[in-house]
C-alpha cells in the first residue's frame, strides 16, 4: 500500500511527455472493434433481459438471465464513456447515434446526460466541488459513502421521472426548463452539481434523444396498464438497473482515492488520485469492463481507446522505473481500495487530508507541471 506523500514524491519526477510519446500510436479507435463489440454486448444483455422476463426471476433460468443482462448491459451502458473521449467529431456522432438506439435510450440514459463529462478531466475542475463526478469521501464522514451506496437503489426511478414526468412537464411550462437542465440532465455522483444547458447546436439532438425516451417511458407504461406486456417487466427492469447501477457506484468508489483538490489540478496530480488494477482481469471484465480498471491511465491518457489499453499499460511498465508515479497507482483490487477509502482517516474540520506541506508542495507542483496538462 502506498501513501500520497510517497506517490506525490513520485510525481515530482513523472515525465508526461515520455508516456504520452510512449503511446501515442494507440491513439486512433479502431471502429470495428467499438461496433462489434457494443453489437455483441447489446444481443447478449437484451436476451438476457427478455429470459427473465418471459420465465420471470423466480425461475431459475429467469435468474440467470437476469445477471447476465445487467454484467452485459453494465458493460453496454459504459461505452457512454469511450464515446465521450472520441477526438472526432463524426465517431462521436455516428457511433454515439447506434449507442442511443442500442442501449442508451432503452436504459433511459440518452448520451447527451453525459456531455459534460469532459469536466471531469479539467485542471481546474477535477477534485473541486465543481466537479460533478467527485465527491472528496477521503475528507467527509463515512456516512457519505453509505449513502452514495444506498442511492443505487433508487437510480432506477429517475429515468421515468426524468423522462416521463419532468420532460413533458418542462416543455409545456418553459420556466420550469433551466432546472430540468440544470438539476437532472447529467449523470453525476455529486447531487449538488449543477450542469449546463444545451448550447444552440445542441437544442435539436438533447430534444431528439429526450423524446425518444418519453415515447418509451409512455409506451411501456400504457402496455403494461392495459395488459399487452407483463407487469413482471417493470420489475425486471427495476432489478436489471439496480443491478447496473450497484456495479457502478462499487466501481466509482475505487476509481479515485477522493483527497479532493482545493486549486488546480495537472494529469500527474489527477493521475496519483486515480487507481489502475492491472492484477485483476478477470474480475475486472465485469466490473470495470471497457478499460474503466485502468482509471489512472485513463486520466494519464484521456483520448486513449479502450481496446489499447492493454498495450499502452505493458509499454507504460517496460519503460518507466519501478518507483514511477505512474506504477505507484496500483491497488491489487477493487474491495481492498473501497475498504482502504473507507478506513483512512478522516482529517480535522479545516484540515487537508493529505497535510499541510504535502498541499503547499501541491500547489508549487501544479504551477511547474502546467504546460504537461492537456
Amino acid at each position: 500500500m502506498t501513501t500520497y506523500r510517497d506517490r506525490w514524491v513520485a510525481a515530482q519526477t513523472f515525465d508526461v511527455r515520455l508516456a504520452h510519446a510512449t503511446v501515442k500510436d494507440l491513439l486512433v479507435p479502431r471502429l470495428s472493434i467499438y461496433w462489434t463489440d457494443l453489437l455483441i454486448t447489446a444481443v447478449i444483455g437484451w436476451s438476457g433481459f427478455a429470459l427473465s422476463v418471459v420465465l420471470t426471476p423466480l425461475h431459475p433460468l429467469g435468474i440467470v438471465g437476469l445477471i447476465v443482462a445487467v454484467v452485459a448491459l453494465y458493460r453496454g451502458a459504459l461505452f457512454i464513456h469511450e464515446v465521450v473521449h472520441f477526438r472526432s467529431r463524426a465517431h462521436t456522432r455516428t457511433f454515439g447515434r447506434g449507442w442511443n438506439a442500442l442501449v442508451g435510450v432503452w436504459l433511459l440514459i440518452p448520451y447527451f446526460m453525459y456531455e459534460g463529462h469532459a469536466e471531469h478531466h479539467s485542471r481546474r475542475v477535477y477534485g473541486t466541488a465543481l466537479d460533478g463526478e467527485y465527491i472528496p469521501f477521503a475528507r467527509l464522514s463515512r456516512w457519505e459513502i453509505v449513502k452514495v451506496g444506498a442511492s443505487a437503489l433508487l437510480l432506477p426511478l429517475f429515468g421515468p421521472i426524468r423522462f416521463g414526468i419532468l420532460a413533458p412537464v418542462s416543455w409545456c411550462v418553459p420556466a420550469t426548463r433551466n432546472w430540468v437542465y440544470a438539476r437532472a440532465s447529467s449523470i453525476k455522483l455529486d447531487l449538488e452539481y449543477v450542469g449546463h444547458p444545451p448550447r444552440p447546436s445542441q437544442r435539436l439532438p438533447w430534444f431528439v434523444q429526450e423524446f425518444a425516451c418519453f415515447v418509451i417511458v409512455w409506451t411501456v407504461g400504457i402496455a403494461v396498464g392495459v395488459g399487452a406486456l407483463p407487469w413482471v417487466l417493470l420489475v425486471c427492469w427495476y432489478l436489471m438497473f439496480a443491478g447496473v447501477s450497484s456495479l457502478d457506484t462499487m466501481r466509482l468508489l475505487g476509481a479515485h482515492r477522493y483527497l479532493g483538490h482545493d486549486s488546480d489540478a495537472s494529469i500527474v496530480l489527477q493521475m496519483i488520485d486515480t487507481i489502475n488494477y492491472p492484477s485483476a482481469p478477470i474480475a475486472g471484465f465485469f466490473w470495470g469492463p471497457v478499460g474503466l480498471r485502468m482509471h489512472a491511465l485513463h486520466h494519464l491518457v484521456p483520448a486513449l481507446p479502450y481496446h489499447a489499453f492493454a498495450e499502452a499499460h505493458r509499454r507504460l511498465t517496460a519503460v518507466l522505473p519501478a518507483n514511477s508515479a505512474y506504477r505507484l497507482t496500483e491497488s491489487s483490487g477493487l474491495i481492498a481500495a473501497v475498504i482502504e477509502l473507507w478506513r483512512a482517516p478522516r482529517p480535522l474540520p479545516g484540515e487537508h487530508p493529505v497535510g499541510s506541506v504535502a498541499h503547499e508542495d501541491d500547489r508549487r507542483g501544479d504551477s511547474t507541471s502546467a504546460s504537461t496538462d492537456c
